[in-house]
């Protein structure tokens, strides 16, 4: 690369809006069902080891009515999703882009779309290096035209993570919340400092609800300890809501009704109401992720029809929340509080209501407030879901180790655990 090749990539690095702070980035009112996951394992966040076989399966639809010429690019970023100075070909073998070729026309569904797939790493696209990355899609292999930007995470399992969830010790929140435990063994690291270690645990894919912690509580030999009762606390939350859309012939039991008169089909969902006050109640869920899924045909992939589904919540008393808004949170919604996600309040009918264009499957949600009259707005399940210790929660936990005189944070250890692997 000569000087002046490496002075445009700097400066594109510099001016590069796409990656800071929010890594999931959607740009294109035509594109849906986004999604980014190890290869068979839809309900996981987007995690591959460094020189494995696995691979990571990215597929999405178009709504466009004719075929697109989609390029895609990795891009490697620090533990802030912020840009790292270093060359593409420092953390990537193969080519810079790479031209999306596998695609699919919807063959029965009303809505038309073309799906378009792909896995990574490829024989085009290896990433050589562990640590956050960007995914950028975009068109007519014009970098700047970005459809969409979607993390995923790289991991070289240098340190040891060995973690579990226990109560709580104090009191007043030991029925209520969750504590993570964690242990790392760093035996295999050639030199250690405290100050080159971050842990970051997210609470099943909430990203924006994320612990971080740089102290740890002990340093025994090549053991970390952390174990404070302030560190990894989570609200336990309660078990998700559950929509079951395989069919749209027939009402699963979530479905109040289905209007299938000209366009596409239009969902009611029966209305949600506050779970703060129920007692805890056992139930296998997604812990907010969906999987596409048709229970009348074999490729839910590109012969999946989509629908119009409206949610409903009824707040206590069909007043609404005084100084909050609410949410509908789970990976339907990206888990992300904005325009996308909240609902409005319909003062006749004294509901919350959200109509969202959904892929058939089965998806898990829940409804969260945002206190608007804190000076830092405050989100919690507090008032329409509950708090219970017992609830199920996965834990992802990643641990970002800055080796001497690198220039960016590697994560050098990662595991999942289950606040049921406890009981």
């Amino acid at each position: 690369m000569n000087k002046a090749l490496i002075f445009l990539w700097l400066l594109f690095m510099q001016t590069n809006l796409f990656a800071q702070f929010n890594p999931d980035q959607s740009l294109d009112s035509s594109i849906h069902t986004i999604l980014v996951h190890p290869e068979g394992r839809p309900r996981d966040l987007p995690i591959i080891g460094l020189n494995d076989p696995g691979v990571l399966t990215i597929s999405f639809d178009d709504f466009n009515f004719s075929y697109q010429n989609y390029f895609y690019s990795i891009e490697l970023v620090d533990d802030q999703w912020q840009p790292v100075p270093i060359s593409p070909f420092e953390y990537t073998t193969g080519f810079a882009q790479n031209k999306i070729n596998i695609f699919n026309v919807s063959s029965i569904a009303i809505q038309p779309y073309y799906h378009y797939q792909f896995n990574i790493p490829n024989q085009q696209c290896i990433p050589t290096k562990a640590g956050n990355y960007i995914l950028k899609i975009f068109k007519d292999g014009n970098p700047s035209n970005v459809v969409f930007t979607r993390r995923f995470y790289v991991v070289n399992s240098l340190i040891g993570v060995y973690g579990s969830v226990q109560e709580p010790f104090d009191g007043a929140i030991s029925r209520t919340h969750q504590k993570i435990q964690l242990s790392l063994d760093i035996k295999q690291l050639s030199y250690f400092q405290p100050d080159q270690i971050k842990v970051v645990v997210i609470q099943n894919h909430r990203l924006n609800d994320a612990k971080i912690i740089t102290e740890p509580s002990f340093i025994r030999g090549n053991q970390i300890e952390f174990n404070s009762d302030r560190d990894f606390i989570f609200p336990g939350g309660n078990e998700a809501r559950w929509l079951d859309l395989q069919s749209l012939r027939l009402r699963s039991d979530r479905v109040q009704q289905l209007d299938m008169q000209g366009g596409l089909t239009k969902v009611i969902v029966k209305p949600d109401f506050s779970k703060a006050q129920s007692p805890y109640f056992t139930f296998n869920d997604l812990n907010g992720a969906f999987i596409i899924s048709n229970s009348e045909s074999l490729q839910s992939e590109y012969q999946n029809d989509y629908a119009n589904v409206l949610f409903t919540y009824k707040p206590p008393n069909g007043i609404p929340y005084v100084g909050h808004k609410l949410y509908l949170m789970g990976d339907l919604t990206q888990n992300k509080l904005n325009s996308g996600s909240e609902m409005q309040f319909n003062g006749l009918k004294g509901v919350y209501e959200k109509t969202m264009l959904l892929k058939q499957g089965y998806y898990s949600y829940q409804y969260i407030l945002r206190d608007q009259e804190k000076p830092i707005p405050m989100d919690d399940f507090k008032e329409t879901e509950g708090d219970h210790w017992e609830t199920e929660n996965s834990y992802t936990i990643f641990v970002y180790y800055t080796a001497p005189g690198a220039r960016y944070p590697m994560i050098a250890g990662f595991s999942t655990i289950n606040s049921r692997q406890n009981w």
